[in-house]
């Protein structure tokens, strides 16, 4: 058993494709690597040990928590090269409307309390990134120039990738909150009505919002402990392909979970998410995206650690981020003006006052020791003159 309206449309203008990229990056390791799945295949990058063992370190001292949930606003990038891909606003609404049915178990599974709406779309003709592939210069470059508020808004981009991937996320501890690896990928034609049978219900978005909310696949581990860290998934040893009722490929208790989103059946066949897989979306998300929902953790969260408008700008800049035994910050300042520089946990609570009081215009900087603080996620903010600037920080073990 496992133990883990009204959307404004941008129309951006066509980045030539031969702008060279800052630096190669080399692909990652996809899930799907895992093995088998037939035609369903999933490009989020498996969690190596330490990032599993740092994660389960930061869950164990925190309770189980239920009924987080909360609306989470959806901003889409719509990513196209020429006649392809460029989807007309119902196939988007589509999508949402295909999220919020998922993870409301109208099909059957359980009600996660999670919602989405529709924030904002953008449109953008580019060849080299409707071909993006997760982990490499060319996702990045996309992502970078597209991303709309990543703490506080799902970004899903539309695209065609390569290698016969539906889709791909990035777990919210693998990069902190504001990173802009964040966000889910999906292929155009896995959205409803898409061209991309059977897997064309939207299930690949719900399934790819799955990771981005924490959960692993259900054949993680196969049949060893700890499985998918979730104790009401059957222990499954292969993906599953089609919708093969009965399939039983491990010793313990239990058919394999073959109707749940986090496997790699067929759209027609995923019917739900457990309570244990919502309990564990629960425990993580306000651990590590507390901006992304109108929860309460969230609120107490964004109220404790930051008053006044909130900026975020080249005027506060932080490095290196994630770090082990320090980080230095550096701001500017166009004028006299009263400056605090405070860091806060996830829950709100002050853990280091580094600047306090009047500061001439010009460069500063300030490190924090990471000492005897726990590794995880953190928020350091800066005030000055009546603005707010928060920037997310990552202590690692």
């Amino acid at each position: 058993m496992r133990a883990p309206w009204v959307a404004a449309t941008v129309l951006l203008s066509t980045l030539n494709a031969a702008v060279a990229l800052a630096e190669p990056v080399a692909p990652l390791r996809a899930a799907s690597e895992q093995g088998g799945g037939g035609g369903r295949q999933c490009g989020t990058p498996a969690p190596d040990p330490f990032e599993v063992q740092q994660l389960e370190s930061a869950l164990s001292t925190r309770p189980l928590k239920s009924g987080v949930g909360g609306t989470i606003k959806v901003a889409f990038h719509v990513i196209y090269s020429g006649s392809e891909g460029n989807l007309p606003q119902s196939r988007l609404d589509a999508q949402v409307a295909e999220l919020n049915k998922a993870y409301a178990g109208r099909y059957g599974g359980v009600n996660t309390g999670y919602k989405f709406e529709l924030a904002s779309v953008d449109r953008t003709e580019n060849a080299r990134w409707f071909k993006m592939l997760p982990g490499t210069g060319v996702e990045r470059q996309a992502k970078q120039a597209l991303a709309v508020d990543v703490p506080h808004r799902l970004n899903i981009y539309t695209c065609k990738p390569g290698q016969n991937l539906l889709g791909w996320a990035y777990f919210p501890n693998s990069f902190p909150e504001d990173d802009w690896h964040h966000g889910v990928v999906i292929h155009y034609g896995s959205v409803p009505g898409g061209y991309i049978v059977p897997y064309n219900l939207g299930g690949t978005a719900d399934h790819e919002v799955g990771h981005y909310l924490g959960l692993y696949h259900t054949f993680q581990n196969g049949c060893n402990p700890p499985g998918d860290f979730v104790d009401d998934t059957p222990d499954e040893a292969t993906p599953t392909a089609g919708c093969p009722e009965g399939k039983d490929t491990c010793p313990t208790p239990g058919l394999d979970p073959i109707h749940d989103y986090m496997d790699y059946s067929d759209d027609a066949c995923y019917t739900m998410f457990t309570a244990g897989q919502d309990a564990r979306m629960d425990q993580i998300v306000p651990l590590y995206r507390p901006s992304l929902l109108d929860a309460a953790v969230a609120q107490r969260t964004a109220a404790a650690a930051t008053a006044g408008p909130v900026a975020d700008g080249a005027a506060f800049r932080v490095g290196p981020n994630p770090f082990r035994d320090q980080t230095s910050f550096t701001f500017s300042l166009p004028e006299r003006a009263a400056v605090s520089l405070a860091v806060y946990s996830v829950l709100g609570q002050n853990v280091a006052t580094l600047a306090r009081g009047e500061l001439p215009a010009g460069e500063h900087a300030a490190t924090l020791r990471a000492g005897k603080l726990p590794p995880g996620l953190y928020y350091a903010v800066l005030r000055a003159g009546g603005t707010s600037f928060r920037k997310s920080l990552v202590i690692e073990p």
